[in-house]
């Protein structure tokens, strides 16, 4: 009996342990469950962003210059290497100059016998007025006198106009630049008869520092800014001095220096519904050349406590923008956002969320309407750029 009362005891103290094990284990699971999953939070702050209008435009040389042949003959040479900066002044193009050599000679040799003529017959008259007043000769032998020192004179002038065209022509020979600024390609090859009844193109020259650019603004965003101006006199006095222009080049090239809107056309075109407008940069290094398409960010104001989050903090619906905002229970709701625009990796967010709220950085594809997490706060360390992207 004793040995059969034993076992039962241990029988019934091995059920207790089992039981208590087990009791333990659905504890343990229980409260595995009921902890919250932990996901990466962002707290979001407030800040500073521009507003700023973006528009294409198109870079352009002011002035740009033709260099023609002016008078006719053979190209000699050039003296400058094509697609480079030449300077005002510099020699660019030489034309054969003996024929125009001699027309000149031969202008100033007309001009010495034309001068020796009109001295004799100024001479000739002096010698006969005092022989008029004695009735030593007629009248009308004076009267020649007179007329032929008037024609001679006369002869000297039209002679000091050919010497004149004469060296202007010679002039034309030698072609120098206008202007400093990129020159481009020869259209004349040394050797070929330039200038033969026409002002034949031989390059172009345009100036590279400043530089244009071109763009057209529509009427709409041009009648906001002028609105915005009006309202705000103490802070604008004028468009061109209170907008700041950025440029960003083709390949997402942005351009260091600012500009300033230097030209804004008289009317709206009514075909287009757009207003002509140019912007003008330092262009000291020749990065920017003509014909360069670019963006062209107008800076109006900032605009203060904007919330800017990652782009990767959204997810897109059915073509509509979301984000998940987590609550003071750290409840998760879905929330749907008007997007701005972007800057770099960040989107600026015009309505669903405000300063101090909270968003989920991860675990989007987890998502259950009403799940409660455990937020792992991330610090937000984004920063505006210096100026627009």
């Amino acid at each position: 009996m004793n040995q059969v009362y034993s076992k039962k005891i241990i029988l019934a103290a091995a059920l207790l342990i089992t039981a208590s094990f087990l009791i333990t284990a659905c504890k343990s699971k229980k409260e595995e469950v009921n902890q919250a999953p932990e996901f990466k939070v962002l707290d979001i702050k407030g800040m500073k962003v521009p507003v700023y209008v973006e528009l294409v435009g198109q870079a352009v040389g002011i002035p740009t210059v033709e260099i023609r042949a002016r008078v006719e003959g053979y190209l000699k040479n050039w003296t400058f290497e094509e697609g480079t900066i030449v300077k005002q002044g510099q020699l660019l193009f030489l034309i054969e100059q003996d024929k125009y050599i001699n027309n000149v000679k031969y202008s100033e040799a007309d001009l010495q016998s034309k001068n020796a003529a009109w001295e004799k017959a100024k001479l000739d008259v002096a010698r006969l007025k005092p022989l008029l007043k004695t009735n030593a000769i007629s009248q009308n032998d004076y009267d020649v006198a007179v007329t032929t020192e008037k024609q001679t004179g006369a002869a000297v002038e039209s002679s000091k106009a050919n010497l004149a065209d004469a060296k202007l022509n010679l002039s034309y020979t030698t072609m120098t630049s206008p202007i400093t600024g990129y020159i481009g390609k020869v259209a004349v090859n040394p050797g070929n008869l330039v200038g033969h009844g026409e002002s034949t193109l031989l390059t172009t020259v345009s100036a590279s520092d400043p530089m244009y650019v071109d763009f057209q603004m529509n009427e709409t965003d041009y009648l906001l800014i002028q609105k915005y101006l009006i309202d705000h006199k103490a802070e604008a006095r004028e468009l061109s001095n209170s907008i700041a222009a950025y440029l960003t080049l083709s390949g997402n090239i942005q351009y260091s220096s600012p500009g300033k809107i230097d030209f804004i056309d008289r009317a709206v075109n009514p075909a287009t519904g757009t207003i002509a407008m140019r912007a003008v940069f330092p262009n000291a290094d020749g990065l920017i050349k003509p014909g360069n398409f670019a963006n062209i960010n107008l800076v109006l104001r900032e605009r203060d406590n904007a919330v800017v989050i990652p782009q990767s903090a959204t997810t897109q619906i059915q073509g509509k923008n979301f984000a998940f905002l987590v609550d003071n229970e750290n409840k998760v709701t879905r929330v749907p956002l008007l997007m701005g625009r972007n800057i770099g990796t960040h989107v600026i967010v015009n309505n669903g969320l405000n300063p101090g709220s909270r968003i989920l950085l991860e675990g989007f594809q987890k998502f259950k309407e009403g799940m409660v997490i455990t937020p792992v706060m991330v610090l937000d360390t984004f920063k505006l750029p210096e100026r627009p992207q």
